[in-house]
């Protein structure tokens, strides 16, 4: 997914005025990401599994989860990932992410915590994903269960994934 983000936009001086990341098929024309990826965009483009890309526009963004719908203009190359129930997602199960840059992309990683998280832009989850190690290329990537399907999206690089206060860097991700 790469947005371009309208030139006196709010969000320009924190987030820049050029943002990159991940994005999911969800559904035939269907994308789903991280909302600050896409927040105040004058244009947006989503790459297919073929290198194909092609323009979206913002079909829904949810403030409360951070999450953001595109619709794609045209069709895309790739098949549509099943959305799971991440509710029972537990610490120590291990979990793949996927991100933008082909097999490189995916990592295997694990649940180190499931708890509250409270952004001071718009998140307010009751049961955030905590994931390690760390995966670089977070924002709107898939946390992908065993069976196949979406269980989270990713948001953010943390210091605490492990718990408030500690040192074990990791990834949060936004449960489905």
């Amino acid at each position: 997914v790469r947005a371009k983000i309208v030139a006196n936009a709010r969000s320009v001086q924190t987030l820049g005025a050029q943002r990159e990341g991940s994005g999911v098929l969800v559904r035939d024309r269907y994308v789903a990401t991280i909302g600050y990826l896409v927040i105040e965009a004058e244009s947006v483009e989503v790459t297919g599994a073929d290198g194909k890309a092609v323009p979206a526009a913002l079909a829904g963004y949810d403030h409360a989860s951070g999450f953001a719908l595109l619709k794609l203009l045209a069709p895309v190359a790739g098949k549509p990932l099943p959305l799971g129930d991440s509710r029972a997602l537990a610490a120590r199960e291990p979990v793949m992410a996927a991100s933008y840059g082909g097999d490189g992309g995916v990592s295997l990683v694990y649940v180190v915590s499931r708890r509250p998280f409270s952004g001071s832009w718009e998140y307010l989850l009751d049961s955030a994903i905590f994931t390690y190690p760390p995966v670089m290329n977070w924002s709107g990537a898939a946390l992908i269960g065993p069976k196949g399907e979406l269980l989270g999206v990713g948001s953010l690089i943390v210091p605490d994934a492990a718990q408030p206060g500690t040192r074990s860097p990791g990834n949060m991700f936004v449960p489905i």
